[in-house]
């Protein structure tokens, strides 16, 4: 994919965050919480007392004022409201519904949306994926021989969504059904990506897709295009998922449904993939997450509902695939001055934390991109940018470190544990001159040792295997073409999880300026 970039929330009770209470006194009145049992909904409420109480049922696509008023009976239990509804209204899954208690006669909501909790204990799935045995990665791998040659133990494959589906189907190989309604996929792209995948899984390759969605050229008119991306300026055609109407919702559940439940066979017939990532560098949502022009606050909550439906969509699958949110270099810092066009990292994930949480918490991850502060300057030990501090400008490979410091806190848990990382994408480009190919190696040697020595991150996917034309410039690859032009970096990559590492990096000590690795860790 082409890279062209130029106070976390504490979620203390009755904090109002952006226009949203986040984190309310629990004595509050609302849904509590949400769970499956059987072919039931369990829904658990406080009840505000003196109030005609209704419930609104909410679907991904509807706003908090619209949705389905639904009258269960109450009944009380340990000072709670306890209430069931039928898990499916004919073919149509209210499991991948929000549930608002409301007054009967206002309709002023009471509480938050709450979401189904446990989608998990549906899954019929719970073998355990296979653990690769090392953290060395690469992406846009275009020959498979030779990425086996180097080594790699993990890889980064794209899927796009609007390649995917096939929209003049009534009839296929590749199916999935969504309420009553087929959603079709193009037999040859599913057929090339079990090609590579099952090549992969049977190297022992772990593999992360990274689930995105462009703006087709030949049909603006896609159910998948968020109605707010703008098709005209969009500059690097990448649109939002749309899950503002009934068909966007069900095409997106229905493709991610498709590749949850064909890459979790424990048959591996068509390969495995355990990570999901769900879109691209998203506070930087103008250039790769396409809403238009749109508040920050609000890109956040729209996102959280794609987010939100492929955990439901994928757990009710097998609930050992995670979902990874994407985000670049950008700490406190963003890569536009138009507010309107990027946030922060940090905001971002602050505030999406804050979200989910109170519409009932899960575990996703982070995919992160450390790329140098400047893309065409592989010398990252010199970003005067990364900083040592949470309020950093950036996080790159010098101060990599912050980022699961950060997901360490409290208020960043799921279930007492820490929210996994890989770096998913992330490359140094070889300048002209000299220096060009030896500073490129070097930094892959800095950042190697580095990241392998920092708990929590799973993997470190370089981008990428040859060089691109469509990078602007960049010149990021081990190789500058398939037909040969093996970079100073291939060999350093090959060696790097190996007995061998220390003799092919050691000519990197005197480039970044010291005499041992060690001296490159965080004191």
């Amino acid at each position: 994919m082409t890279i062209l970039k130029t106070v976390s929330s504490l979620l203390l009770a009755g904090v109002m965050f952006a226009g949203v209470s986040f984190g309310a006194d629990s004595g509050s009145s609302g849904v509590v919480r949400v769970r499956l049992k059987g072919g039931e909904l369990h829904l658990e409420a406080k009840l505000p007392d003196g109030h005609d109480c209704g419930l609104l049922q909410l679907r991904p696509h509807e706003k908090a004022s619209g949705g389905r008023r639904v009258d269960p009976e109450w009944h009380r239990s340990s000072g709670l409201s306890l209430a069931k509804l039928n898990r499916f209204d004919g073919k149509v899954d209210n499991a991948f519904a929000r549930y608002q208690l409301v007054d009967g006669t206002s309709g002023t909501p009471f509480g938050q949306a709450r979401w189904v909790g446990n989608i998990e204990s549906t899954a019929k799935r719970t073998f355990s994926f296979p653990n690769s045995n090392g953290i060395k990665g690469l992406q846009c791998i275009v020959d498979i021989d030779d990425a086996l040659q180097l080594g790699v133990k993990q890889a980064g494959i794209n899927v796009t969504v609007d390649q995917l589906v096939d929209w003049g189907a009534d009839s296929g190989r590749y199916s999935r059904q969504v309420d009553g309604k087929t959603v079709w996929f193009r037999a040859g792209y599913v057929s090339r990506l079990d090609s590579r995948l099952k090549r992969f899984t049977d190297a022992g390759i772990e593999s992360s897709l990274v689930i995105y969605n462009r703006v087709p050229r030949s049909r603006n008119g896609s159910p998948l295009i968020h109605p707010d991306t703008d098709l005209a300026k969009s500059p690097f055609h990448v649109a939002a998922f749309n899950l503002s109407t009934v068909e966007g919702v069900r095409t997106y559940r229905a493709a991610i449904e498709f590749l949850a439940d064909r890459y979790s066979n424990p048959e591996r017939k068509n390969g495995l993939a355990k990570r999901f990532i769900i879109g691209n560098e998203l506070q930087s949502h103008w250039y790769w997450y396409n809403l238009g022009e749109m508040p920050r606050q609000q890109v956040v909550e729209d996102y959280h509902k794609a987010l939100r439906v492929a955990h439901l969509a994928a757990h009710g699958v097998h609930p050992g695939i995670q979902l990874y949110i994407s985000l670049d270099h950008h700490w406190s810092a963003r890569v536009s001055e138009n507010p309107l066009h990027s946030m922060s990292g940090k905001n971002f994930i602050d505030t999406l934390n804050a979200i989910v949480k109170v519409g009932g918490n899960f575990d996703w991850h982070v995919a992160f991109h450390p790329y140098p502060e400047n893309l065409f300057d592989p010398r990252t030990w010199e970003d005067t940018s990364a900083t040592s501090s949470f309020d950093t400008e950036k996080i790159t490979f010098k101060n990599i470190e912050l980022l699961p410091a950060y997901l360490r806190q409290e208020q960043f848990l799921y279930n007492g544990k820490q929210r996994r990382i890989i770096l998913s994408e992330q490359g140094f480009h070889s300048v002209d001159g000299d220096a060009g190919e030896r500073d490129q190696a070097a930094a892959y040697a800095y950042a190697y040792y580095r990241v392998q020595r920092i708990d929590g991150i799973d993997a470190f996917i370089l981008h990428r295997h040859v060089d691109h034309p469509g990078e602007g410039g960049l010149r990021l690859g081990l190789r500058s073409s398939l037909d040969g032009g093996e970079r100073s970096i291939y060999e350093v990559f090959r060696r790097a999880d190996t007995s061998e590492w220390q003799e092919a990096f050691k000519f990197a000590l005197p480039v970044i300026g010291v005499k041992s690795w060690p001296e490159t860790l965080p004191e």
